[in-house]
């Protein structure tokens, strides 16, 4: 499978498995909307009698490089709508093979 098939059976799968999100970054002036998949997290005390959700979310790349933004990547500082809730991203990983960004897992919280 060449890394191109890798980025379009991943884009394919998120289609049709996952569910449309909005990432927002402040130094931009859009958004930009797209499918992603939440994987099963946790819960995490942020102190007193707080606790906010914390959880990995797997996009795409296709609507970030066809996106206006400057930087196609998701950077940490960004944040997603998921559900109509902001939520902070906190670290980003590149998936992918042979060089060749396939899926960005994000850790969010919020």
């Amino acid at each position: 499978m060449s890394t191109g098939d890798a980025a379009r059976n991943a884009a394919r799968l998120l289609a049709r498995h996952g569910e449309t999100m909005v990432l927002k970054r402040a130094s931009e002036a859009t958004t930009i909307t797209l499918k992603g998949k939440r994987l099963v997290g946790s819960t995490v005390d942020v102190g007193g009698s707080a606790v906010q959700q914390e959880f990995r979310v797997k996009i795409g790349t296709s609507e970030l490089s066809s996106s206006a933004w400057t930087s196609k990547a998701p950077v940490r500082h960004d944040s997603i709508v998921i559900d109509g809730r902001e939520r902070s991203i906190l670290d980003v990983r590149p998936l992918g093979d042979a060089g060749t960004v396939a899926l960005y897992e994000l850790l969010v919280a919020g």
